[in-house]
């Protein structure tokens, strides 16, 4: 899409957006977009709240649970979870 917008000439895209929704209650059906479990435009009263809230907090939970399965009292490896440096000094990286 990106790549016809710039083969079209257009010198302005409008976009829409949650974020610059100009409805006076919620965020329009427009500006909102596609309901991904559907493919579909999300329909008018659509907890998009909600749906929102579990795409964010369902990685965590699914990379905690993980992390507890790798790491708990069953795992034979211990992973170190910082380096101390056996010297004081400072690193300066440069062209990185």
């Amino acid at each position: 899409v990106a790549r016809q917008i710039e083969m079209s000439g257009m010198d302005e895209v409008r976009i829409r957006s949650a974020l610059t929704c100009e409805s006076k209650r919620g965020v329009c059906a427009l500006c909102y977009g596609r309901d991904l479990a559907r493919g579909k435009m999300v329909t008018i009263g659509e907890a998009i709240g909600i749906i929102a809230a579990q795409s964010i907090g369902e990685p965590g939970t699914q990379l905690t649970m993980r992390t507890f399965h790798i790491g708990g009292t069953a795992s034979r490896f211990v992973e170190q979870s910082y380096v101390q440096a056996k010297h004081q000094g400072k690193i300066k990286f440069q062209a990185l």
